[in-house]
């Protein structure tokens, strides 16, 4: 059997989900404890763009979530002082404490894979069949090579989402489609899974547009999980969700759009220096907000990437203005008017307690 969920937004998909988990999930054990778990599930997101968790009952950060898609992106695996600032439970999924072994970052820029994407559209035709990433690395995550290159016999770490496939409809629309073996609905697939694939859809679809055909657009994002499931501990949101939510509250809004630097090549290089400077905000006890906005803008600059109207730029001063909140505990007004609603409520739903009036 297979459960198929469509939203028009991340909320509207994250609401229905949990329902039919709910409803129809089966009760089982894990190694993280007990779940309920829906099996064969395909979450269907009709648009891509409409990313950003803001549900009443649902705690999430979406700065957390920025900030590890930008970790992601930046192809790292070194997870501290960076990423445990935003998820301080990161270690726990840590072998050793210092990397997630199995990282998606280090995984998407090897052997050429992101290039490779844009390849096969350039070389193959709009309409390729062979536009595929894998985060599966059987060098990496069988039981025999985790013994014969790390000396593990089990580990914290194996990849949950295994495959991305890019393809485009007869409609030039680019889609998405994501496997997963594995999928925590609260603090996986529903909030930064969802989040960091699409950001990378339209990362992908901005070269598309740019080297193979300028008509393509936005398609729809298809997360395909064979096990997603609720745990107990984390069954209260779930529920809170579904009792102070009715369907007919959601409204999409995802005007906001993301310019990246000019060559799929650079990506790696501007997202590792993005990283740098928000790292070392976090470990300067002197951290003043304008001259992060200002060393952020610096960055954009050198890699020709545009400022205004470009949801990526929010993405970072958004992210900032956490790390500012963290370590000076006082909050940083920004301007987030020109840009998505849906992504205005959900930096205000993170704790930000009043509306932002700065222009920056």
């Amino acid at each position: 059997m297979i459960n198929i969920i469509k939203g028009q937004s991340i909320n509207e998909l994250t609401y229905r989900a949990l329902k039919k988990v709910t409803s129809d999930g089966h009760s089982m054990s894990s190694r993280n404890g007990n779940t309920v778990t829906l099996y064969n599930t395909e979450l269907i997101l009709e648009n891509p763009r409409a990313r950003h968790l803001r549900l009443e009952g649902r705690t999430n950060n979406i700065f957390a979530v920025i900030a590890e898609t930008f970790w992601v992106l930046a192809g790292r695996k070194d997870i501290k002082p960076y990423l445990e600032f935003f998820i301080p439970r990161a270690p726990k999924y840590s072998d050793d404490g210092i990397t997630w072994r199995a990282a998606y970052g280090e995984r998407l820029y090897a052997f050429g894979q992101l290039e490779n994407i844009l390849e096969c559209f350039k070389k193959d035709g709009i309409f390729t069949r062979r536009a595929v990433l894998s985060l599966y690395f059987p060098s990496e995550d069988t039981h025999t090579s985790l013994r014969d290159k790390y000396n593990l016999e089990k580990t914290l770490d194996i990849p949950c989402n295994n495959l991305l496939n890019f393809y485009v409809t007869p409609n030039k629309k680019l889609n998405l489609k994501v496997t997963q073996r594995s999928g925590d609905i609260i603090f996986g697939v529903c909030n930064v899974n969802i989040f960091e694939f699409t950001v990378i859809q339209e990362l992908v679809l901005q070269y598309l547009k740019k080297e193979v055909d300028d008509e393509l657009t936005m398609g729809y994002y298809n997360h395909s999980v064979t096990n997603l499931h609720l745990y107990d501990f984390t069954e209260k949101q779930g529920y809170n969700v579904i009792e102070n939510l009715a369907l007919q509250q959601f409204h999409l809004d995802a005007s906001g759009t993301m310019a990246f630097p000019s060559e799929i090549k650079l990506n790696k290089e501007f997202f590792e220096n993005l990283v740098d400077l928000i790292t070392g905000f976090i470990t300067n006890d002197k951290f003043l907000f304008e001259s992060g906005v200002k060393e952020a803008r610096a960055v954009f600059d050198y890699y020709g990437v545009k400022t205004v109207g470009n949801l990526l730029w929010d993405y970072t001063t958004s992210v900032l203005c956490f790390v500012y909140e963290k370590k000076a505990g006082q909050y940083q007004e920004i301007d987030l008017h020109h840009t998505s609603e849906e992504f205005r409520y959900s930096v205000l739903n993170s704790g930000f307690k009043k509306q932002p009036q700065v222009e920056l």
